[in-house]
């Protein structure tokens, strides 16, 4: 298979799973003004109901935008050769095909972990806390 083949499909895979990831949570979020089903109405308190509906409408706005975040930055990182820069960094410290391996995806991680800190501090700290449902403080974030 070619290279460039390869490359399209998986561009192809990352932009459907994106797709395919908002499409759900649009069909979702249709839901969520629904009442209190029939069946729990005596179980489920109505104004916690609604208090739950609200987090989880506000939840999944946030949600597509830092989906929306993480894919453009993939993109970008395929599309700017970010893996061979990478990888060619990694291979200036080393040759050893495990010790380039490891330091590729720890750099990964921790690009990754800087990128989504911002947005999990936003929910934890914002979303949650407007809620009442965050029992974390910033001290046990950091």
């Amino acid at each position: 298979m070619q290279p460039q083949i390869l490359f399209y499909i998986i561009i192809g895979i990352l932009v459907f799973n994106f797709l395919l990831d908002n499409i759900l949570n649009h069909l979702n979020a249709k839901h969520f003004n629904d009442p209190v089903p029939e069946k729990i109405r005596d179980v489920y308190n109505a104004d916690e109901y609604k208090k739950s509906q609200s987090y989880k409408k506000e939840n999944a706005k946030f949600s597509a935008i830092s989906g929306l975040i993480s894919s453009s930055v993939t993109l970008v990182f395929f599309f700017g050769n970010g893996f061979y820069h990478l990888d060619k960094l990694t291979r200036n410290y080393t040759n050893h095909p495990i010790l380039v391996a490891l330091m590729f995806f720890g750099v990964l991680m921790f690009v990754s972990a800087i990128i989504s800190l911002p947005l999990s501090y936003y929910s934890t700290f914002v979303i949650e806390e407007k809620y009442g449902f965050n029992n974390s403080t910033k001290k046990t974030f950091w």
